[in-house]
């Protein structure tokens, strides 16, 4: 019996190899920090197979991991990258120590499980892989193991393109962002392919009314009343909608029901198809309306000090992520539109920006993932999307324009539905031990076919 051309001597020592190094990274408490001593770990089991690695960084306990395997030869550079910090948990939530790596029922457990040690072990085991077979390859491969993703305070990957940029610099990139997880479809298997993302467009609006003892209202100069008109107003109005070509060509490869698809493309009729696609397939969903355009949200309230008090102010914390054809100068006039036929006194204040961003969706790299796939995996097809969340792949697409960046890990054993939208940032947070390892070998054979 083979798995993915391997035999079952060869799976298991592959098996054995990944699970040793992945575990021993979730066992590593990297909560918002501490991703020195993960980054040892992987620069001990590199060094073993002969591979120098060395830690980058300015905070000595948050130290990023940057190695590189050069080829026989000249040719392209990819880098291969992933962080290893992770979120909190909540142990009681949980069946199994959070930070205990247990391997059970099939599967491995743990923070970061999914988001994204595994990625970060697997790349790791490829690399190593490579060296120890002397595949001869024409190019280099950099590996990045880094600090500081979920939060963000700019020692991670940030901090690299600013002040290592040669650590990261290469003419394609592989990190997470929802790729390599795929949908069933009409007997197909649908990879995603994340070759972009949405930017944060996040602001604050304020609303201003007369004060006074609360026995004595007035409700036509409230500023708690009119926030509740503006949120509402905010929370339900559609803002104008985009169908880019990267959206339209993944609502053909999703939806089966070619009336339905192509009322979805139609920007005039996309929200109401979205709903009606909600009804049939709530994944798919999930997946096509964040692209339709802006998503404000609102998430935080704040008015007044005492009951008994009218407050002269009050204002709302709106999330909202926008697509890589917009501007944030879209998102205002969307607010404008929207709030002024109110006739209320608010004010608009910008909370954090970022600019969104993407690669192309045809290159050499999403060839040999294609082809790497079919070649592993019966139906596969790939296809491009933007990822509604942001990842350190704005980074380097920004430091590197010419950089081709896409997430990519691909999850073979569990669809995503079978994942239930991912597992990352919940509790009991695990991945398909075949996963885990396809991952390593998959990793390891794109090498082989992008730099041949």
């Amino acid at each position: 019996m083979t798995r993915y051309g391997l035999d079952d001597q060869r799976w298991r020592e592959l098996e054995d190899e990944v699970l040793e190094l992945f575990t021993a990274l979730l066992r590593i408490d990297t909560t918002n920090g501490n991703e020195t001593a993960a980054a040892r770990v992987l620069q001990a089991y590199l060094a073993e197979h002969g591979i120098a690695a060395e830690l980058r960084g300015e905070l000595p306990d948050r130290q990023n991991l940057v190695a590189r395997l050069d080829g026989a030869g000249p040719g392209p550079t990819l880098t291969m990258m992933g962080h290893l910090d992770v979120v909190p948990a909540d142990a009681g939530e949980w069946s199994v120590p959070p930070f205990s790596g247990t391997v059970r029922d099939g599967y491995v457990w743990g923070v970061g499980a999914v988001d994204m040690k595994n990625q970060v072990a697997a790349e790791a085991v490829a690399l190593a892989r490579l060296k120890r077979s002397g595949a001869r390859f024409a190019g280099t491969v950099k590996y990045a193991a880094t600090a500081d993703e979920e939060v963000g305070e700019f020692c991670g990957v940030k901090w690299l393109c600013e002040h290592e940029p040669d650590a990261l610099r290469a003419d394609y990139c592989l990190n997470e962002g929802m790729g390599g997880l795929w949908l069933p479809v009409d007997g197909r298997k649908v990879f995603l392919l994340a070759v972009g993302e949405k930017a944060f467009a996040q602001f604050r609006i304020r609303t201003r009314g007369r004060g006074g003892h609360a026995s004595v209202p007035e409700k036509e100069h409230s500023a708690v009343i009119d926030l509740a008109r503006a949120v509402t107003a905010l929370g339900l109005a559609d803002p104008p909608t985009i169908v880019s070509a990267t959206t339209a060509r993944f609502i053909d490869a999703l939806v089966t029901d070619t009336a339905l698809a192509a009322r979805l493309k139609d920007p005039v009729t996309a929200r109401a198809a979205g709903a009606e696609l909600r009804r049939i397939d709530p994944m798919a969903a999930r997946l096509v309306e964040p692209l339709f355009g802006a998503t404000p949200t609102p998430t935080m309230l704040a008015a007044g000090q005492a009951v008994n008090v009218i407050p002269t102010r009050a204002e709302a914390c709106i999330d909202c992520r926008i697509l890589p054809e917009m501007t944030h100068a879209d998102v205002e006039a969307h607010v404008e539109a929207t709030l002024d036929p109110l006739g209320i006194d608010w004010e608009f204040e910008w909370v954090d920006v970022t600019m969104p961003n993407s690669s192309p969706p045809a290159s050499p790299l999403a060839d040999s993932i294609a082809r790497v796939l079919r070649r592993d995996v019966p139906g596969a097809v790939l296809v491009p999307m933007t990822s509604s969340s942001f990842t350190d792949s704005r980074w380097v697409r920004e430091a590197f324009p010419d950089c081709v960046a896409y997430g990519f890990a691909p999850f073979v054993a569990e669809s995503l539905r079978d994942l239930d939208g991912g597992r990352d940032h919940e509790p009991d947070e695990r991945i398909h031990v075949e996963d885990v390892v396809y991952q390593a070998l998959f990793f390891e054979r794109l090498v082989r076919d992008l730099l041949a």
